[in-house]
């Protein structure tokens, strides 16, 4: 047996998972936003997803999959579909909205 499985077979058993700790789900949906940019820019624009993938040679498909929501796009991909769309991609972090 190779010395890392050794170490591993010593080791693993070690290991404690605390279960308890409180994980946080962010309320910002990241998803729907980008979703909501994208769809809302290329209808102001009056282009197709068909004609926005000629510009950016990203399939329709993926597209229409961001649009849904059902996919969120890297950030190579969010810069081709701003330069297909003739904008500019600006990435910021800002305060959160207060609930009220």
């Amino acid at each position: 047996m190779s010395d890392f499985k050794n170490f591993l077979k010593q080791s693993l058993p070690k290991i404690k998972i605390d279960n308890t700790a409180e994980v946080s789900i962010p309320e910002y949906d990241i998803a729907q936003e980008v979703k909501q940019l994208l769809t809302d820019v290329r209808k102001e624009l009056g282009i197709s997803q068909k004609e926005l993938s000629k510009k950016t040679n990203i399939p329709q498909a993926s597209i229409s999959k961001f649009e849904n929501g059902h996919n969120v796009p890297s950030l190579q991909i969010l810069q081709r579909l701003a330069d297909g769309l003739g904008k500019r991609l600006i990435i910021d972090f800002v305060e959160p909205e207060e609930e009220n």
